[in-house]
């Protein structure tokens, strides 16, 4: 029996409907397996006070943290020192620390744990900083502290798990000396599922799931409509932070004169089964952030089978075959929309892109060998830590 302690960010259980993210269910079939416990200890700024629950087997410590705008004038210190003391009084009962990202501080509050480490990689604070609009905001202050910590701790972990090429790089410019271990995370159960094809074989959107978010490349996104419209009649659907009015309003203020409101619609923030239902009524999910590692709106589109365009960024060519299982571009709004253009054209591209991704997706993300890999490198770290 492998006692495990987890350092992550678990969603809260009074945030009705918040997904549940792809570390949770591989708690859960960990834990079911009989031959691991898990404890998950994530801080909170938004709980009165510490909790601790127990669900699906799984135990959650809630750590109470001061209010992110606030700590972020120290440093973030005080969130720090309160994990990194909680975590060292328990610690000793474990066998291994299992860290979850590089981007949150975990790192550095493990970091007097003496178990053997292994760090999950997610995305990295440090490259995508570099791609933050010049305009001053809080996230340039946010995440200039969160690199600080990303680049003094990661240093500090031999064993890693990553999953392409671009994270594995990026490992190994933090830490020369990791050990890298190779797995994918699990997906949200409901994109297991494949999209009806007859249902979306003549649908009209591309489907947008960045929000109003710079990075994801909402403007990218809304330059590439305005010329796909000139002679095609392509709907625009976007899901996440923000709303129709903005969007529009975003439009407009790009002066693109053949992307009228009646062709742009805001959904907000979609549940994983109103997300699924919502790929039928697109013909592709277009993806052209500036920078990804591996985007699981991407992964759950391919997985469900929807076609994907997507830039060629970070690890994002490690999960698409351009062609083959997705179409990747440029961020140049006329290779976006000549990518677009492709799929719109050939039902047949789109009928294969689909199935051969879906087929690759349910190999890369089969829930029984993530987790009897994640097993197999914990025993791993564990031999040689």
């Amino acid at each position: 029996m492998i006692n495990a302690l987890w350092l992550a960010a678990a969603p809260h259980p009074a945030k009705p409907g918040h997904p549940t993210p792809w570390m949770t269910a591989l708690a859960t079939r960990l834990v079911a397996t009989g031959q691991v416990r898990i404890t998950v200890v994530s801080y909170n700024p938004a709980i009165a006070q510490d909790e601790e629950t127990v669900k699906d087997g799984v135990r959650y410590i809630y750590l109470k943290v001061p209010d992110d705008k606030i700590d972020l004038l120290t440093g973030y210190r005080r969130r720090v020192r309160r994990v990194r003391e909680y975590v060292n009084e328990i610690g000793s009962q474990y066998d291994l620390v299992h860290i979850h990202g590089t981007e949150q501080q975990y790192a550095a509050m493990g970091s007097g744990l003496t178990m053997p480490k292994v760090l999950s990689a997610q995305g990295f604070v440090t490259e995508y900083y570099k791609y933050l609009p010049s305009k001053p905001e809080y996230r340039h202050a946010s995440w200039a502290v969160a690199s600080y910590y990303e680049k003094k701790y990661a240093p500090t972990i031999r064993h890693f798990i990553g999953r392409t090429h671009w994270d594995k790089a990026i490992i190994r410019q933090l830490q020369p000396d990791a050990i890298i271990h190779h797995n994918w995370e699990l997906m949200r159960p409901e994109f297991y599922e494949p999209i009806d094809a007859t249902a979306n074989a003549h649908a009209d959107a591309m489907l947008f799931v960045g929000g109003l978010n710079d990075i994801k490349g909402i403007r990218e996104a809304l330059k590439a409509l305005n010329m796909l419209r000139q002679k095609l009649p392509i709907r625009l659907i976007v899901t996440g932070y923000g709303d129709t009015e903005s969007l529009v309003k975003l439009a407009q203020s790009l002066n693109l004169p053949n992307v009228p409101a009646s062709a742009l619609e805001h959904r907000g923030m979609l549940s994983a089964p109103q997300l699924w239902q919502a790929y039928h009524e697109a013909f592709c999910l277009l993806h052209p952030s500036y920078i990804d590692n591996s985007p699981n709106s991407v992964s759950e589109a391919q997985l469900a089978g929807l076609p994907v365009v997507a830039s060629n960024v970070g690890g994002v060519s490690s999960m698409i075959e351009s062609g083959e299982t997705g179409i990747l571009t440029s961020l140049e709004p006329v290779d976006i929309a000549r990518g677009v253009e492709q799929l719109w054209e050939s039902p047949d591209l789109r009928q294969k892109i689909a199935r051969q991704a879906r087929h690759i997706s349910l190999e890369r993300f089969d829930a029984k060998h993530i987790t009897d890999e994640t097993k197999a490198i914990y025993e791993r770290v564990l031999s040689n830590p």
